[in-house]
């Protein structure tokens, strides 16, 4: 379902600054084509998609989806929404399609349709300003406690850094916030922690005490540990998603992407190589990965 103009004016009406006017478009040979305005659900995640002191969104996804929807002849309305209420309201026709970088996962890709892959998501260390342990990632972390060094790691209990060291057999602290971990390095508490680069990236931007890596794509028993988010549609539209993935390709081969993303503090680590697809992502094929190029 796309929203109408007359439609999509009630729903402003009702759910006041829940609901966002940006300027944007897009569509496909879905009941898409027939309209003039898309809706995309957001997340309040920086840079991603968030709301900024004005009160109107914003973010890397919010600016790719006015890029290419534009592109594809719509306005775009967003639609602030809880992470977890997303996909199921997606799927229960409150919005159009899903804007808020979302990683494709086996799991997701059975409820939702997910573009080709938008942005990647690489790993980053922050620790003491200086990197007193000259620490890249986690390899070097592992290296130094194997070597009987002194070095404590943090990530988040439930951050997907987390599972990498323990996948490792890294020894390390978890911790409840990205805030905390950053304290923790500030205080001495931990050399480093270990978070997704962007947001470490963002986070520390102001802080003269503490230094972040360059990002990375961390590598286990030999594989690299891809992952990647796109923009998310009902599993039925699926011209409305074949021509949003012509779009992104253009921008992908153009390297306009990364532009766009860079607007936003993403780096080239941070755009997906064209060979990355969804369909592995889908699968969890982490193994048909290895050869692309970064």
């Amino acid at each position: 379902m796309v929203h109408n103009t007359s439609k999509t004016s009630k729903v402003v009406a009702l759910a006041g600054a829940a609901l966002l006017t940006l300027s944007a478009c897009g569509g496909g040979e879905t009941e898409a084509e027939e309209e003039d305005v898309i809706t995309v659900g957001i997340a309040g995640e920086v840079p991603y998609s968030y709301l900024n002191d004005d009160g109107e969104p914003e973010g890397a996804t919010v600016a790719l989806a006015e890029k290419i929807f534009g592109d594809m002849g719509y306005e775009v309305e967003a639609e602030l929404v809880d992470w977890d209420n997303l996909i199921p309201g997606l799927n229960a026709d409150r919005f159009d399609a899903i804007s808020a970088g979302m990683s494709i996962t086996p799991e997701r890709c059975d409820e939702a349709a997910f573009a080709e892959p938008e942005i990647m998501y690489t790993t980053a260390l922050v620790t003491e300003d200086g990197n007193p342990y000259d620490v890249q990632d986690l390899d070097d972390v592992l290296e130094a406690q194997e070597n009987g060094e002194d070095i404590t790691l943090a990530t988040l209990t439930a951050g997907i850094e987390a599972g990498y060291a323990t996948d490792m057999g890294l020894d390390y602290d978890g911790v409840g916030s990205a805030d905390e971990g950053i304290e923790m390095v500030q205080g001495g508490r931990v050399d480093v922690f270990a978070l997704t680069a962007i947001s470490l990236t963002e986070m520390a931007s102001d802080l003269d005490d503490v230094e972040v890596t360059e990002p990375f794509v961390q590598e286990i028993d030999g594989v690299k540990q891809y992952g990647a988010g796109s923009t998310v549609f009902r599993q039925d539209d699926t011209d409305l998603l074949d021509e949003y993935n012509e779009h992104l390709a253009d921008l992908k081969s153009n390297d306009e992407l990364g532009d766009i993303l860079g607007e936003y503090g993403f780096t080239d680590a941070e755009v997906p190589p064209e060979d990355m697809s969804a369909e592995a992502l889908c699968e969890g094929d982490l193994e048909s990965l290895q050869d692309i190029e970064e």
